[in-house]
């Protein structure tokens, strides 16, 4: 059954502002700030990779003065610092970054990010799309429900509605209540004195509502905060107002302005050179016609699973690939990486295959053919890993390859999410074996308990039994890819 679409609404202010913060005293060499620039395009590009959304747009903020909040409470977010200097040179530049990767910067005026993005989450669920709201700020966390979910990039934190229940203890829709009552400093929301975001959750969920609340002021314990709740009931159901997104953004776009697109790289790579991102470029740069890319990077231990991870690019396609070996070495992982990635060409191609391991690119590049010179290839024991070299030479043999070595962790992008590819697999990997442990270990246990031979007792009638259900795990899914 094919999977529903999938729309991904970022926040982009919450983005800019982490890069900024994020990546520090980064400046061109002709000294122009470019530390925002990086992070977020980096940060753009780990999600591309990482999610590969259907549908994609940056929902941007006005300035905070053109919002209809500010027309109805002077003093919101008035106590936050002005945008630094350095971080409102380089907001151009983001906008022209978001306009060579082909990705709608929305705003709406008199409406903060939030709104739209509440608005069009609404209006685009609606039409059975998956959506997913790419942002820290909890506040948004209201607008999770049926086919809208929160993802915090930086937490690695996917939130549905039980998250948002453990996170405010009440369902999506009544946390604008909560905050209502609670207020939010970093808003500048007053909420009510002395009432704080856990005794906010529980009267609302014995009240049901601010309303609620208000309404039943008596029953509320504690002299001092029936007093609050008294003098404060105007104000609180003001911070509602304020906390609660509008779905009612007068924004009219068709869900195909909103589909991913290949970036334009007439636009895209001179404006990375201009900002001297050379591993940006690396990233966006596609492999010369008829040659097969390669990346590829390993993870291992002597005393566990070790995990590999490949990239193939070939024109504009790109396909991962990952797995793990029960007990391997960071050598032996290495190598399979690199035998995973050959494995999946079915035809003789030209060939680039990028590795941060000397080990293999000296191996491939220079000491196999004197291996196979001298013999030490075919003699048995005479080489460490030789049964993987052997297939690597065997595999090697039909595609004309150059090996190539890049400096490991060091802002490569292909690397980087080889490493990632690679290590994720690797815990992959000890999670089976963790689970097939603590299977055998069970197993045991039951064949020790129908060992024992039972003592007669008096006939009596049998109570019924569950019978535990047998877990089935996936297969390790190396699989082969037809790339080309």
């Amino acid at each position: 059954m094919k999977s529903a679409p999938q729309l991904y609404l970022l926040d982009g202010s919450s983005y800019i502002y982490r890069a900024f913060y994020g990546v520090r005293d980064l400046a061109s060499s002709g000294g122009m700030p470019v530390n925002a620039i990086l992070g977020f395009t980096r940060m753009l590009l780990d999600l591309l990779q990482e999610y590969r959304p259907d549908y994609l747009a940056v929902v941007l903020d006005p300035p905070r003065e053109a919002t209809f909040r500010r027309e109805i409470y002077p003093p919101y977010k008035a106590h936050r610092d002005a945008m630094p200097a350095d971080l409102v040179s380089q907001l151009p530049y983001i906008r022209k970054i978001l306009q060579a990767l082909n990705i709608p910067a929305l705003e709406a005026p008199g409406f903060e990010a939030d709104d739209v993005i509440a608005t069009m989450a609404r209006r685009y669920t609606a039409e059975r799309i998956q959506v997913t709201v790419v942002t820290g700020d909890k506040d948004l966390l209201q607008v999770v429900g049926d086919g809208i979910s929160l993802l915090d990039t930086m937490k690695n934190l996917r939130s549905g509605p039980q998250e948002v229940l453990d996170r405010f203890g009440v369902p999506a829709e009544l946390v604008p209540d909560v905050l209502g009552l609670a207020g939010d400093t970093s808003d500048n929301i007053p909420g009510v004195p002395g009432i704080g975001e856990k005794t906010a959750a529980e009267l609302v969920r014995r009240f049901g509502s601010l309303e609620g609340v208000l309404k039943w002021i008596s029953l509320v314990n504690g002299k001092q905060r029936r007093e609050n709740l008294r003098l404060h009931a105007d104000q609180a159901r003001l911070s509602k107002t304020l906390a609660t997104v509008r779905y009612d953004v007068p924004l009219e776009l068709p869900l195909a302005d909103l589909q991913r697109r290949t970036p334009n790289l007439p636009l895209l790579i001179p404006l990375l050179r201009e900002l001297e991102f050379a591993a940006l470029e690396i990233a966006f740069t596609p492999p010369p016609a008829g040659v097969v890319e390669i990346y590829c990077d390993g993870s291992g231990r002597d005393s566990g699973p070790g995990g590999y991870g490949v990239i193939l690019r070939y024109g504009e396609s790109e396909k991962e690939l990952s797995g793990f070996e029960p007990v391997a070495t960071s050598q032996r992982m290495e190598l399979i990486a690199a035998i995973r990635g050959l494995e999946a060409l079915h035809k003789p191609k030209r060939v680039r295959v990028f590795s941060d391991s000397q080990y293999l690119v000296r191996g491939m590049g220079e000491w196999l053919q004197g291996w196979m010179r001298t013999g030490r290839l075919v003699t048995p024991d005479a080489l460490k890993n030789q049964d993987l070299w052997q297939q690597l030479a065997a595999l090697s043999a039909d595609h004309e390859i150059c090996w190539e070595w890049v400096r490991g962790h060091d802002g490569h992008p292909f690397n980087e999410r080889c490493d990632r590819l690679a290590k994720r697999a690797a815990e992959t990997g000890m999670r089976v074996i963790e689970e097939g442990v603590r299977a055998a270990q069970q197993a045991k246990e039951r064949e020790k308990q129908e060992n024992i031979i039972p003592l007669p007792v008096a006939p009596s009638q049998l109570a019924p039994f569950r019978v535990a259900a047998e877990t089935a795990y996936e297969a390790d899914g190396d699989g082969q890819l037809l790339l080309c």
